[in-house]
């Protein structure tokens, strides 16, 4: 969202943001056309101000935290390999290891 202006003034768009999507690929409404984020407020906090420093923040993580429930976010994806699983046992057994990746794929998984 938005743009940022470079020290000679030159403004440019901010570049996309990778987030792991927490839905699985039929979406919450199984519609299709909903999905769940898992994000975190990004903040800084500065010793010297002994405060929040607003110039640090997160740019997409706080506009999608202000974000209100039936606001329209522009999204594209998936980026890199889909997590498919067989569907020939439903009662297989499947060890996940997050490495990096948080919580969002395992809110998705049941």
């Amino acid at each position: 969202p938005g743009t940022k202006v470079g020290p000679g003034g030159k403004e440019k768009p901010h570049a996309p943001r990778l987030y792991s999507i927490a839905s699985s690929r039929y979406g919450d409404s199984y519609d299709g056309n909903t999905t769940s984020l898992c994000v975190r407020r990004a903040t800084y906090w500065c010793p010297e101000l002994q405060a929040e420093d607003p110039a640090k923040q997160g740019i997409c993580s706080n506009f999608l935290c202000d974000a209100k429930p039936g606001d329209k976010v522009m999204m594209t994806g998936p980026v890199g390999a889909s997590m498919v699983l067989p569907q020939d046992d439903p009662n297989a057994v499947h060890i996940m290891v997050a490495t990096g990746t948080g919580i969002a794929p395992y809110r998705s998984y049941w």
